[in-house]
């Protein structure tokens, strides 16, 4: 055991990039033994093929049933001389398969579309994989020494044209023709068992034990027929002559000469050879791991050319290379993609024209946020921090607008802010790419990274001024934390807006709001359903959010979760005092590639929700821009200094103020 041990260790310690590296891949393990491992749900693992050929199997159980994808490898050959493989399941392609699983894994994509199957749990072995193999081997021996013994010894269920049989058959004048060539065959007085297979019109014999006038008088001149050629017709009956065998037939040969290869054996019609016999079909043993689950390959974006005649005619072709070779495509269509995307450019290609060239995206150097240019309808020129006359204002309006219209307000200044929707063309050219989700994965997004993290921060801190500045009774405070929980839900259900429901949440959570015990006490108290809906949907919901689970969104987004991106981004400790961190930054990195690939969808969601019959009030949205919020904070002149330093200041006037609502938090109401 403990050399079993050592050498299954030495099978794990390889490059992670190899597949035995893994334990999750169990070498030569069938498929029976496959299935006997998957317990549960999204259980998986990745075994060889029976066949051989080098191509690999990923048995999981989905749905309480066992399913099986064969891993469809690539090969690419650019150039003479050079190829390339890759792997894939239906979208993504990978170098090697451990990174294919882990693609799958981390992100929770189903294998395929049709049976939406995914894999979580790993199913690891426990022995070397040269054990597996013997194992198996042995078993399959074994089944294969008892398939033999149960051939030869149960006479009563399996039937064969033994040499007993044989002897009774009598064909006289028979003639063979095999393929579509003339043949040169011996006299076939008693046909072999091959040649019966070969036959597709084969008339019965007449056996010995009947009478020579029947057979006198009645010659039989069976024909052998194969293959789509016409039947032969002899011209007139032969007997037998002393140059023939005792029941053979005459000897036909062509004048092509001889055949050299017989056509493939066709099925044995035994009624024929025995007339008045109830045929019995031998059982033919099928192998079961030639049976797969369905995988529908796409093609990769890359390979898609921009006209539409070129991209059917590239959706055509790999759909038929697909069809005729099933897991092996060994072509190259990126190079004829390519060759088609530019001749279309010369052309005029949609969007582009002769004369385009690719031009270097600009870095920007200044916030987006312009204090100097702002005009605002609620604040006076040169305002002080957090008048009360303004903060009254901001008070009634939020209380005669109910959460959905708040919530979309927050989504149009978010998209804006975000170059989600209303982006320009020369915007475009800087960024270098169509939208600011595209933008904050790059190195040159590092100025709107900054400022959507200083938004999500403001966001959080107007709505901890609207619970911490109600002076009133604890009863009107809890009535705001309610509408406060109101406006989150409306984020997340109804405006889709992620990015603002996380800034809401993120207030609610502050150590000056969270310490409010007499008002959350009255908030349960007055308002059990909002409170509910906060402890048991709200707060597990950004807490997937945050560790990268996209399994818990399930409808369409406006505006994704991407605040632990940006963290994480500008060089902020997200994951590494934490258990989990390779896990956590694989699914934060996963979500960023998610939402890079649907920003159109994003877009045109967001473009519905706001011209839906949707009217904004002025007053609203600048209430929500970033630049009110900085002077309504710090004030005309305090609003251009250091953020650490805004930041500070506003933290200690945060927590005045909850102290001032609550000095003692055991006091009773």
């Amino acid at each position: 055991m403990d050399s079993l041990k050592k050498e299954l260790e030495e099978e794990l310690k390889l490059s992670t990039e190899d597949i035995r590296s893994h334990a999750w891949y169990h070498g030569q393990l069938q498929r029976e033994g496959a299935e006997q491992l998957l317990h549960k749900d999204s259980d998986f693992l990745v075994r060889d093929q029976r066949s051989g050929g080098g191509d690999y199997v990923l048995s999981c159980m989905w749905k309480k049933q066992h399913m099986h994808f064969k891993i469809i490898r690539v090969v690419l050959r650019p150039k003479e001389g050079y190829s390339r493989e890759l792997f894939q399941f239906e979208n993504d392609q990978f170098d090697n398969i451990p990174a294919l699983i882990r693609f799958h894994v981390g992100g929770r994509r189903p294998i395929s579309q049709t049976s939406g199957a995914t894999i979580l749990h790993p199913v690891t072995r426990t022995l070397p994989l040269r054990v597996i193999s013997e194992r198996q081997a042995a078993m399959s021996s074994s089944r294969c020494s008892a398939g033999a013994s149960t051939w030869s010894g149960d006479k009563n269920k399996r039937r064969s044209l033994s040499s007993t049989h044989m002897d009774k058959l009598q064909v006289h004048n028979s003639l063979l023709r095999c393929g579509s060539q003339p043949a040169n065959l011996e006299s076939v007085g008693i046909p072999s068992l091959q040649s019966a297979q070969s036959d597709s019109n084969l008339r019965p014999g007449a056996p010995q034990s009947s009478p020579p006038q029947e057979s006198s008088s009645a010659p039989i001149s069976p024909v052998f027929r194969t293959g789509s050629d016409p039947l032969l017709s002899p011209s007139s009956a032969r007997s037998p002559g002393p140059s023939q065998s005792a029941t053979g037939g005459a000897t036909l040969r062509g004048s092509d000469g001889q055949l050299n290869s017989r056509a493939p054996p066709k099925p044995l019609r035994l009624s024929t050879l025995f007339p008045g016999m109830t045929p019995v079909i031998p059982r033919i043993e099928v192998d079961p791991a030639s049976h797969y689950d369905e995988l529908v390959p796409q093609i990769p974006p890359a390979m898609l050319p921009k006209g539409h005649t070129a991209r059917l005619r590239v959706q055509e072709t790999w759909c038929s290379r697909a069809r005729l070779t099933d897991t092996s495509f060994t072509f190259l269509e990126a190079q004829r993609a390519e060759e088609e995307q530019e001749g279309e450019e010369e052309e005029g290609g949609p969007g582009e024209g002769p004369d385009w060239r690719f031009q270097r995206p600009q870095t920007e150097t200044s916030s987006c946020f312009r204090l100097d240019t702002f005009r605002s309808l609620l604040l006076p020129d040169g305002n002080r921090p957090l008048e009360q006359g303004i903060l009254h204002a901001l008070k009634e309006l939020f209380a005669r607008t109910d959460p959905a219209t708040t919530a979309l307000h927050m989504l149009s200044v978010d998209c804006q802010v975000a170059r989600v929707t209303g982006v320009t063309d020369e915007q475009k050219r800087i960024m270098g790419v169509d939208s600011g989700l595209e933008l904050i994965t790059l190195p040159h997004g590092s100025q709107l990274r900054q400022d959507l993290l200083e938004r999500h921060h403001l966001i959080a801190l107007g709505i901890a001024v609207d619970i911490l500045g109600c002076s009133g009774p604890v009863i009107q405070r809890a009535a705001v934390l309610h509408k406060v929980i109101q406006l989150a839900q409306a984020l997340h259900s109804a405006a889709h807006d992620l990015y603002a429901f996380s800034a809401v949440m993120k207030a609610l959570e502050l150590p000056q709001v969270s310490r409010l015990e007499m008002t959350w006490r009255v908030l349960r108290r007055n308002h059990t359903e909002s409170a509910v809906t906060f402890e048991k949907i709200l707060k597990p919901f950004l807490k997937a959010l945050n560790e990268g689970d996209n399994s818990v969104l399930s409808g369409p987004v406006s505006l994704p979760h991407i605040v632990p991106l940006l963290r994480l981004m500008e060089g902020e400790d997200v994951v590494e005092n934490t258990e989990n961190g390779c896990y956590l930054l694989y699914n934060i990195l996963q979500s960023a590639r998610t939402a890079t690939m649907h920003t159109k969808e994003y877009e045109q969601h967001a473009h519905t929700l706001l011209s839906a019959g949707w009217e904004p009030v002025p007053e609203l949205l600048e209430a929500f821009r970033t630049e009110f919020a900085l002077r309504l904070f710090w004030g005309q002149a305090g609003a251009e200094a250091g953020k650490k330093e805004r930041y500070e200041k506003f933290d200690r006037v945060l927590t005045v103020l909850s102290n001032k609502l609550e000095p003692n938090v055991t006091s009773e109401l």
